[in-house]
């Protein structure tokens, strides 16, 4: 049932481990932000996560198009198809696009609305209008890099992402040092100072990735004649392989706002314990969802190649090594728990708050992680995306949504509670997909 062959775990860990390096940087940038935004105190550290909400929806809707798009992509590339491919691709960049413009528009026109719904802390939402705004410039630049990476990422080219991200962290963390800080001369600009080393962060990404496209990308061959309108059947597979993952991510993505939402009304020093406990969080996944990657990059080829029996076989293979690897996070994450948050610049309240968050994180890793790799990674990878879309929100928007918001403003439950209450759905979803997996109905080929 399992793959014991060196060369399955020489792909795997070629693909896992340049994504990780990439999810990496990105937690780093993640890191830095809330390190240098912490040292301005709570309000601005709140401010910068409240706000990031948007930013987080916009990039989920990218992931759920690119991810979409990349089902069709990783097959088409077992197949060798590569016209097919191209006319993904155009589709894929047209509705990014789309998306990038009328998320900017909430941002840069309406960023007081959208914060109002986090918190009623006039100071927060000050602060948060001056970064949404400034913010929203990147957006467009974002998708397009965004989805470019994910298309190479769907041919086994990981390497050049990697890159791309180091030198955005850089990028990021030096202007975030000029601007937040006022150094080299610049004015001390806080929170607006974050967003601008953000929006030149976006934009190096942007021109890296071009230049790569144009002058050194061999496989795909993109030029003008790859944006041609492709025939209603091409049109109709993108339709019907991307929507139900864009709303899967989209509904998640909202859920998951809310969530945010119901921990905000529970006060500011909530809201910064849980953005430490987030950046946490994040930095002890990052080898697994680069398996989670890799993993949809192998159970796709595997389907376009026609090669079913080797496609059952990495998934089960994939999915023990998340699931021994959530374990250890797990248990790092308990551990260094009290290490971390002395780091940070906020009370000593806040300091026990995030001490609690880290801990019931660090027991629920190891189903968060696997519901992640067995729905996202390997289901959704073998066109099962319907069910993906249904076992990804159910549990969200049934149980720990209401249940969440009963413990919390009906029952008046310790915050320990309310926090494990929100989690619940990444336990359920573990056990459904799990189940899913073992079936194997999952497995179908999405190619022409």
């Amino acid at each position: 049932m399992f793959i014991l062959d060196k060369s399955f775990f020489k792909l795997l860990l070629g693909m896992a481990i340049p994504l990780t390096l990439q999810n990496l940087i990105n937690v780093g940038v993640g890191i830095m932000d809330t390190l240098m935004l912490g040292q301005l105190g709570e309000i601005p550290l709140s401010a910068a996560a409240l706000s990031n909400q948007l930013t987080f929806m916009f990039m989920v809707m990218n992931w759920g198009l690119a991810g979409g798009a990349g089902i069709l992509i990783s097959q088409y590339w077992g197949k060798q198809d590569v016209v097919a491919i191209h006319k993904v691709i155009a589709m894929m960049y047209a509705t990014s696009v789309a998306f990038s413009l009328i998320f900017g528009m909430v941002a840069t026109l309406m960023p007081n609305v959208f914060l109002s719904i986090f918190t009623d802390d006039v100071q927060v939402i000050a602060e948060g209008i001056l970064y949404l705004r400034i913010l929203g410039i990147g957006y467009i630049f974002y998708s397009i890099t965004s989805c470019t990476l994910t298309m190479l990422r769907s041919i086994k080219n990981v390497k050049i992402a990697t890159y791309v991200y180091l030198v955005s962290l850089f990028i990021n963390v030096f202007f975030n040092w000029v601007f937040i800080f006022g150094n080299l001369g610049a004015p001390s600009l806080g929170v607006q100072g974050a967003a601008i080393s953000t929006v030149i962060a976006r934009i190096t990404e942007f021109c890296i990735v071009i230049v790569y496209i144009i002058f050194f990308e061999k496989e795909l061959k993109i030029g003008k004649d790859t944006f041609k309108v492709p025939e209603k059947v091409m049109r109709g597979d993108f339709i019907k392989t991307c929507t139900p993952v864009i709303l899967n991510e989209f509904m998640w993505t909202l859920g998951t706002i809310v969530v945010t939402a119901i921990i905000s009304r529970l006060g500011t020093d909530v809201v910064a314990a849980n953005s430490i406990a987030n950046v946490v969080n994040q930095f002890l996944t990052v080898f697994i969802y680069g398996l989670s990657g890799a993993a949809s990059v192998i159970i796709g080829n595997s389907i376009g190649e026609g090669d079913y029996d080797k496609t059952k076989r990495s998934a089960a293979t994939i999915a023990l090594c998340v699931g021994v690897s959530g374990v250890i996070s797990g248990i790092i994450a308990y551990n260094i728990r009290g290490f971390v948050v002395q780091f940070y610049n906020v009370e000593e309240a806040t300091k026990q708050i995030a001490m609690m968050i880290i801990g019931i994180n660090s027991f629920v890793i190891v189903f968060q992680t696997l519901a992640n790799t067995i729905n996202v990674g390997i289901l959704r990878a073998g066109g099962d995306v319907k069910f993906v879309l249904v076992n990804d929100i159910i549990f969200m928007w049934i149980v720990a949504i209401p249940l969440g918001i009963v413990a919390a403003f009906v029952l008046n439950l310790n915050l320990i509670y309310v926090f494990i209450i929100v989690r619940l759905d990444e336990i359920l979803k573990m056990l459904v997909g799990g189940y899913r997996l073992l079936s194997w109905k999952w497995i179908n080929n999405v190619t022409r």
